[in-house]
């Protein structure tokens, strides 16, 4: 299968026969694509039926997803009926709904990590236990860590964990150059990376708070309420240890829940891809593949079976069958999908002659359904968008600084300043030099004062560069 595809992309490469190997590769890809998705999704599948099994309450939203995807794999992979533009629209849907409630979790992630980090650096002082922290030692330490290797990418990340938890001590006039000096690197660059790196820079302190935040979980809600108007200079330990107690549930319910719609999402993917692919693929690989045949009764099996505790014996032995076979097609999989753009682009008129734009525009969806972005947007087209110029560039800088401005407004300083916190180590590192790197951290850890937030950064550091 290796040579095959290989051969069919350099006559491709060459115009040799575009009339029959364009057509054969669009079929070649989708049987690949196809044989790949079911051998995954069998596995996949049958995990998210464990997942659901275990839980209590069969009323969740990621049990009704999962029984709706079930239906489209009764009603297409098990009875054979034809794929149809209900059915599409119904996997297109459960898509969209696992990534609205993904976007809600994840602003939720984002929120309790601005209270976390407060919480930890007021622990000692509510708790009296405040004690000396050797602020030059634990600089010491820092640059040595970061330096420990000389591997600019590992630095980079480095920093970017230590920035994280260190004491912020600056003005905000200087956190604004920063966040301008930052958006200036994208000057002359696509306005599209300027805005997604905007709006991940408003998404990671809730200026852009999704829709459902206030409604779809109500104790999350309550929680996060609750941090957000507690007077942390004034809390006493049961106010702690309540908010703190709460904080650690809601995280636990935040992590199963990301956890169960994660695996969702990958099996939406399959199960999207076998949609899209398995009306021309199904009769050839079930023929030419035994581990194609293998996975397609794994599939039916779970699909009849109530439980995983009701599955026949006999198809975990299948499990073996389908061993190295995803694998395998990923192979022929990497071979052909490295020249997709190139077909799609640079033969667009014959494609269109040969009426495949249909195929081949479905193998892009496929290509994405497949990739390691399990929330690819499936709709983007890719290609080259307008340039962010100097005006572009100062508009956003001014729009962006006049909001955090009216957000650090609103809340008192231990929260403004985790908010800036979080927004540094988000941003690219913007120290140039070893001595610079050098110089901020002896800065900071000299300018705080405050001996409980200290305790918290040397206990966090500490443990971090001890893993």
């Amino acid at each position: 299968m290796i040579a095959t595809c290989k051969k069919l992309v350099t006559d491709i490469q060459r115009d040799k026969d575009l009339d029959t190997k364009l057509p054969e590769y669009a079929e070649l890809l989708g049987r690949q694509y196809n044989c790949y998705a079911t051998v995954k999704g069998s596995m996949n599948y049958y995990t998210m039926k464990e997942v659901c099994d275990e839980q209590d309450d069969k009323n969740t939203d990621v049990c009704k997803y999962f029984a709706l995807l079930t239906g489209l794999l009764d009603r297409h992979l098990v009875k054979r009926e034809a794929v149809d533009e209900d059915s599409m629209e119904a996997i297109a849907q459960l898509r969209s709904n696992v990534e609205y409630k993904m976007h809600i979790l994840t602003a939720y992630t984002d929120a309790y990590e601005i209270y976390e980090y407060v919480l930890n650096r007021v622990e000692a002082a509510v708790r009296d236990e405040v004690a000396p922290v050797d602020a030059k030692g634990l600089s010491e330490k820092m640059f040595a860590y970061v330096f420990a290797e000389n591997d600019t990418v590992v630095i980079n990340s480095k920093l970017q964990l230590l920035m994280a938890q260190l004491p912020v001590r600056m003005t905000k006039n200087k956190f604004y150059d920063i966040v301008n000096s930052t958006l200036n690197i994208y000057e002359e660059g696509e306005t599209t990376s300027v805005d997604e790196f905007v709006d991940m820079l408003r998404s990671a302190v809730l200026l852009k708070k999704p829709k459902g935040f206030e409604t779809e979980y109500p104790f999350l809600y309550h929680v996060y309420t609750d941090l957000a108007e507690a007077d942390y200079a004034a809390l006493t330990l049961p106010e702690f240890e309540d908010l703190t107690k709460r904080l650690n549930q809601a995280a636990t319910i935040i992590n199963n829940e990301v956890s169960a719609y994660m695996l969702l999402q990958e099996v939406i993917n399959d199960v999207y891809t076998i949609l899209l692919t398995i009306d021309a693929a199904y009769e050839k690989n079930k023929e030419d593949v035994p581990g194609y045949a293998a996975a397609l009764r794994i599939i039916e099996a779970c699909v009849k079976a109530e439980t995983i505790d009701q599955l026949p014996d006999e198809v975990m032995d299948e499990f073996f069958t389908i061993e190295g076979v995803q694998e395998r097609v990923y192979e022929s999989i990497v071979i052909l999908e490295a020249v997709l753009d190139e077909i799609r682009v640079g033969k667009a008129e014959q494609i269109e002659s040969l009426t495949l734009t249909e195929a081949f525009d479905r193998l892009d969806k496929v290509s994405k359904l497949l990739s390691t972005s399990l929330f690819i947007d499936l709709d983007k087209v890719s290609g080259k968008t307008e340039t962010a110029d100097h005006a572009y560039i100062t508009a956003k800088k001014e729009a962006l600084v006049k909001e955090l401005g009216d957000l650090f407004s609103s809340v008192k300083r231990p929260v403004y300043r985790s908010m800036m916190c979080k927004l540094l180590a988000a941003m690219p590192i913007f120290m140039n030099t070893q001595q610079e790197i050098r110089d901020y951290f002896d800065y900071v850890i000299e300018n705080c004062k405050d001996d409980s937030e200290l305790m918290a950064c040397n206990k966090l550091i500490s443990e971090m560069i001890e893993e």
